[in-house]
């Protein structure tokens, strides 16, 4: 199908996807996944084309009045013949140019680094959740009050209470001769101590021999939590519908994140999206699931990117060309046979492995062993601190209490 007649191509010049190259003899010069596919039907048809980009590098969103951004745009316009950029198929870009055979069923989803292991200040006291700490405190005080009511008055209050935090940290249970009567009351106190004494001791040394992996967000419920909560982000690629997506659904967790995107103007660049985009363990983003597997599905980044199971939608990408492109027909039986053969796929594996063959050259590898530093140790310190400081404080209390009274 050779002619004498340029088509033009509009596309986003994105790292890894639609790279544009400069060229010496003017023929186009580009390569990654969209701009390998593009070249080979180009040249099995035999035509003459010409890169476009739009100024904006968006997609293509609506705006007011029936105008349109990013490649939609251009293609509305008339700028440009064809678009190539891993185009949804949406109703209203439907109304607006036509697509080809679709190529590629994209499920957006969000990926997010994988929470690192960091040993934090009373690490320890995160074996239990904070119920089970208020039922143990709210235990403890209740106990207290009982015995104390039932020794009437024999023993302080806080003789009492000392005497039972004592014994849930394995010391002897020192209270008056009288409560010896009471050998159900002690005995029900005695199991509970013990059995929560030896629950905290086995789960913390399994928790040093190997601590536990932070919990890392995974669902878009957990994720919305997490936004509400402050300690997250959002991100999706400029010109994008995720955020109208978000907006416009029934479910209140998708709003809140959609409303969340939209105030903070959570949003990247094509470049910024086909880069590195999960820089940041606090720093989600929502985007078709290929661009994960392209970016990070091998190599040793492939273990600490965790791809959320929750699917937002499912849309399907193909070719789009302006209202009354001639050659349509062709194209989506040319599309339609290089789909069936898996080359698409094949490209997909190709650029996955440059991406990974790259990051491996530049980035340093240093496995040392290091020794135990103050950091390593510091929980234990600042116990033995706390510890000092009310010993020292209950000393200088008994000097003032020996001397007035």
């Amino acid at each position: 199908m050779s002619s004498s007649k340029k088509w033009i191509v509009a596309a986003l010049n994105r790292s890894k996807v639609f790279e544009i190259h400069p060229s010496i003899d003017g023929k186009p010069n580009i390569s990654g996944i969209e701009g390998r596919f593009l070249e080979i039907f180009m040249t099995k048809l035999g035509m003459n084309y010409e890169i476009v980009i739009p100024e904006d590098g968006e997609f293509g969103r609506e705006l007011t009045f029936g105008n349109w951004t990013g490649v939609i745009g251009m293609l509305h316009r008339g700028e440009a013949d064809m678009g190539v950029a891993n185009l949804g198929i949406f109703e209203d870009r439907y109304r607006t140019v036509d697509f080809g055979y679709p190529y590629l069923l994209e499920a957006a989803s969000f990926g997010i680094l994988k929470q690192s292991k960091q040993w934090k200040i009373f690490s320890f006291l995160r074996l239990f959740d904070f119920p089970i700490w208020i039922s143990i405190l709210s235990s403890l005080l209740v106990s207290t009050i009982l015995i104390y009511f039932i020794l009437k008055d024999r023993e302080t209050v806080f003789n009492v209470l000392f005497s039972l935090f004592g014994n849930m940290l394995r010391q002897p249970l020192d209270l008056h001769a009288d409560m010896n009567k009471w050998k159900l009351v002690i005995g029900s106190w005695l199991v509970f101590a013990v059995t929560m004494s030896s629950i905290h001791s086995g789960t913390l040394l399994s928790f040093l021999a190997l601590p536990s992996e932070p919990k890392t967000v995974e669902t878009f419920e957990e994720l919305s939590e997490a936004v509400t909560k402050g300690t997250h982000r959002v991100y999706s690629m400029k010109g994008d519908n995720v955020i109208p997506f978000f907006l416009n659904s029934k479910d209140a967790k998708l709003q809140l994140i959609g409303k969340k995107m939209k105030e903070n103007n959570w949003l990247m660049s094509a470049e910024e999206m086909s880069k590195d985009p999960l820089n940041n363990e606090y720093k989600a983003v929502v985007g078709a699931k290929y661009i994960f597997h392209l970016l990070y599905g091998t190599g040793e980044m492939k273990s600490k990117i965790l791809l959320s199971d929750d699917i937002v939608v499912t849309v399907n990408a193909a070719l789009a060309f302006r209202k009354g492109f001639c050659c349509t027909s062709q194209l989506f039986e040319m599309v339609g046979r290089i789909m069936s053969s898996g080359i698409y796929d094949k490209l997909l594996q190709e650029e996955s492995l440059k991406v990974w063959l790259s990051k491996s050259q530049t980035e340093k590898k240093s496995e040392e062993t290091h020794s135990l530093s103050v950091k390593d140790l510091s929980d234990a310190f600042i116990l033995l601190t706390i510890g000092l400081l009310i010993s020292l404080l209950v000393f200088f209390v008994e000097i003032l209490f020996y001397h007035k009274f």
